[in-house]
């Protein structure tokens, strides 16, 4: 009769693994709408995928080697693939058997006496127990699959992650690179203006002393020397502010032993076509770990769903038992027991785990939407920033022109006494501004062509 409960129960773990496993989930539509192309377009070459290698500055891809080996975003992203790949091995492990042993010995004594005042005996026996044990759950379900397949995408969506922080990285050391080369061009700028103002204070000096200015020209003139010479400090601080993020972004913690010796800003990257929105889905890595975190929680209302169903288990066990070690293997008892166990009642929590499952893959969806929204928007951004920040800087070119123009004018009338040395003075000022500003846009669009590489996802620094 055992046996042929024990054939019955082996012969239907094999009928179900057999069974057709239960069907993934279908893919879900996205919902939004992605337009068939961008407002504007950026150039019309070919995309650039190594863009920073256009500023041919061996400083610049040193620095970049260099973040790339040591920053600690990448270190901590590096020990999550590690942690993914992990977890991965261990849903592996589910589709091969468990195999275990365990060994014990005791030893007994005992001493008695028979009788009040005679001699006591003392015996002892010793005993050695051993086993094995062997189990395997069938997945006939595709439980265990549907598991270690959401664990691969997610392997897979950290790998995506990695990528994306590497690309995020680049683009972060060029900018702060570019705003250190135009901090010290502003200062050098600057340096230039304080000479010119303190020479023009001392001819200020001569002339009132001469009788040909008034005092309160000399006056005017020491205020536009403090006015630029205030300005002195704030262009350091920030060199050095930036000098301390470059450092820490390459994982260091202090700017010893860091040189930086670029002073002239390179020219701009070249524009590259931006081709269609829908390229977005295969160029962003954030959009493609977005998506496969999707895929992954969609294995896992699989999983949930496959918990619903019976289980099928074989275990396989060895008894060794014997008074003597040398004889403990030749004493044995072995079983083999096929299982079959499946939920009755559970006060729903399998049923609860699947709506959260399914309400977890909405989460991934809406987030994936989101970030294919996010994407195309910052690329819109970026078009409408480039565009009107070469419009702004044109002119700022024709407005430091006129100003120029301006001072010309206004040193003729002054020199001739027919305007004051304000007139003059505010002219000298405004251009002082203007080029100071000047260089701080022309690195703004630099940053701005960078900012585009980066928002239509091409190739990082591997």
């Amino acid at each position: 009769m055992m046996r042929s409960v024990f054939f019955a129960m082996l012969v239907s773990l094999v009928l179900f693994s057999g069974c057709k496993t239960l069907e993934p989930e279908p893919a879900l539509p996205l919902p939004l709408v992605i337009p068939e192309h961008f407002s504007m377009d950026a150039g019309s070459d070919d995309a650039i995928e190594d863009w920073w290698l256009f500023f041919n500055s061996d400083e610049l891809n040193a620095l970049i080697k260099d973040a790339v080996d040591h920053n600690f975003d990448l270190k901590i992203l590096k020990a999550k693939i590690i942690q993914a790949k992990a977890g991965v091995a261990k849903e592996e492990a589910a589709f091969f058997p468990d195999f275990g042993f365990s060994m014990s010995g005791q030893k007994i004594g005992t001493q008695a006496k028979s009788s009040y005042g005679s001699s006591s005996s003392y015996d002892d026996s010793h005993s050695w127990d051993g086993s094995l044990a062997s189990s395997y759950t069938a997945d006939v379900w595709g439980q265990a699959n549907a598991e270690k397949q959401a664990k691969i995408l997610g392997l897979k969506a950290a790998t995506h992650d990695l990528r994306g922080a590497t690309l995020e990285l680049t683009s972060v050391i060029a900018e702060t690179w570019i705003d250190i080369i135009a901090a010290r061009n502003k200062k050098s700028i600057l340096d230039n203006q304080i000479n010119i103002n303190k020479t023009l204070l001392e001819l200020q000096k001569l002339r009132f002393v001469n009788g040909k200015a008034k005092a309160l020209d000399v006056s005017q003139q020491r205020e536009a020397l403090a006015a630029a010479s205030s300005q002195v400090p704030l262009l350091e601080k920030q060199e050095r502010l930036l000098l301390n993020t470059l450092v820490f972004l390459s994982g260091r913690t202090t700017v010893d032993n860091f040189s930086m010796t670029t002073s002239v800003l390179p020219e701009p990257v070249p524009l590259s076509r931006v081709g269609i929105p829908s390229d977005l889905l295969e160029n962003r890595v954030d959009i493609q770990a977005a998506r496969m975190r999707l895929i992954s929680s969609q294995r896992t209302v699989s999983a949930a769903k496959a918990d619903l169903l019976p289980s099928f288990k074989l275990t396989a066990q060895a008894l060794f038992s014997s008074g003597h070690l040398d004889l403990l293997f030749q004493n044995w008892v072995a079983t083999l027991v096929g299982s079959i166990a499946g939920p009755i009642f559970d006060g729903g929590f399998r049923k609860a785990e699947v709506s959260r499952a399914k309400a977890y893959t909405q989460e991934k969806l809406s987030f994936y939407a989101k970030t294919v929204a996010n994407a195309i928007r910052q690329v819109e951004d970026r078009l409408v920033s480039i565009q009107k920040q070469a419009v702004y800087i044109k002119l700022l070119e024709e407005e430091l022109s006129v100003v120029r123009l301006i001072l010309k004018d206004a040193r003729f009338q002054y020199q001739n006494g027919q305007s004051s040395y304000l007139s003059y003075l505010i002219a000298w000022t405004s251009i002082e501004s203007l080029e100071r500003q000047l260089v701080g846009e022309k690195a703004t669009m630099m940053k701005e062509r960078i900012g585009l590489h980066r928002d239509l996802g091409w190739k990082p620094v591997e």
